[in-house]
């Protein structure tokens, strides 16, 4: 299988170049969703369009088995500009696909090639996702009836991971990655000059305090044995020149991590009593909006279990890890395991730089590898 997988190679490592240098942003991908839909109709593949706004589903069924198993890739870029000095650098001034989406997208079409030269008793629904980076493209496609469309007994995603391990394939029972939400706090008062504070709302003071409860919530309210972040990211408020002057608003943007939903609460429940207190003693309105980006990813054990088995088989088991430490990263893949049994998994990119980093770039050794772990486990689920 690797070895007539990387045979069909070279004309997929050239769509990602080309996909890498023409990146679009979430909810965005009209060519790249364009470019997905004419070469799966060219493998001789079912394609549906617009699927979550610019989703893009193929469909390939053989034989009469009412099995079937679902892929994922992401198609989106980020907003970064690029450093990474290769020739097929970004044209598109301050986007690039520095988190490898240009390879996953490449390495799901090189697994449908293959497949669709394949003997297979089933259905196998390629699914390529729009605006993973925190744009809500997951939950456009399953508001769009993914899986009721597309029912799928099993949905398998991974990542390229830069990594100085040694193994190639990597994956665990339960949870593999953090949930995330995006917050917003927004603050406002009656604003006033220095001079004369008891006149006035302590908006800069609300602010401060409701950072420095916040950062105790993990530590006193979150098992020791679990994990969760908050971090603040920006305090906004006032200027250069406010050297007087009591503030009337202020705006506080912060990131919760977590791997299950029962620390999400808890979470929310003591960012929200701090504050109604921050209200009381420094005579303010807070407002909380809370965004999940993506639940914890949680993969099931059947799922995950046919995954490695078909890692090893094709890697070598010493090649693969199904243990691998749970990352505080997020991944909206997360809400497609909500609705269907699956797997996420990483794949080793021998990349010095890591994701997001402007210098970034998918290493095709990483585009023929998932290409045979998707085809792998097609052929094995759907014999």
């Amino acid at each position: 299988m690797i070895e007539r997988i990387k045979k069909l190679a070279p004309e997929f490592i050239e769509i990602r170049k080309c996909i890498h240098e023409n990146p679009e942003l979430g909810l965005k991908e009209f060519k790249t969703a364009k470019l997905v839909a004419n070469k799966l109709k060219e493998f001789g593949i079912e394609v549906h369009e617009n699927v979550g706004v610019t989703g893009v589903v193929g469909v390939l069924k053989k034989g009469k088995s009412n099995k079937s198993i679902a892929l994922r890739a992401d198609m989106d870029a980020l907003v970064i500009s690029e450093a990474s000095g290769v020739s097929y650098a970004s044209k598109n001034e301050g986007i690039m696909h520095a988190c490898g989406h240009d390879g996953h997208t490449a390495s799901l079409l090189l697994a449908a090639k293959y497949l669709s030269e394949s003997d297979f008793d089933g259905t196998i629904n390629f699914i390529f996702q729009p605006a993973e980076e925190g744009r809500g493209g997951a939950k456009a496609m399953l508001k769009d009836g993914l899986f009721k469309k597309f029912p799928s007994d099993y949905v398998f995603g991974y990542h390229n991971i830069p990594s100085k391990t040694n193994k190639l394939f990597c994956l665990k029972r339960g949870a593999m990655m953090a949930g995330a939400d995006a917050l917003r706090v927004n603050i406002s008062g009656i604003g006033g000059h220095g001079s004369a504070p008891e006149k006035a709302s302590d908006v800069m003071g609300a602010m401060a305090h409701f950072i420095t409860q916040a950062s105790l919530i993990t530590a006193r309210n979150i098992a020791a044995k679990n994990s969760a972040v908050i971090t603040f990211g920006a305090a906004l408020s006032g200027n250069e020149t406010s050297f007087n002057i009591l503030q009337d608003k202020a705006l506080l943007l912060a990131n919760i991590r977590t791997f299950n939903s029962e620390d999400r609460k808890i979470i929310i429940n003591q960012l929200e009593n701090i504050a109604k207190s921050c209200e009381i003693l420094f005579k303010v309105k807070i407002e909380l909006e809370f965004i999940q980006i993506g639940a914890a990813t949680i993969n099931d054990d059947e799922a995950q279990k046919l995954a490695f088995d078909v890692a090893c088989e094709l890697f070598g088991e010493q090649n693969c890890d199904d243990n691998h430490e749970p990352l505080m990263g997020s991944e909206d893949f997360s809400f497609m395991l909500e609705e269907c049994k699956g797997a996420y998994a990483f794949i080793l990119n021998k990349n010095e730089y890591y994701l997001h980093d402007p210098r970034y770039i998918y290493d095709d050794d990483t585009l023929v590898n998932a290409a045979a772990f998707y085809s792998g486990l097609c052929l094995k689920y759907l014999k």
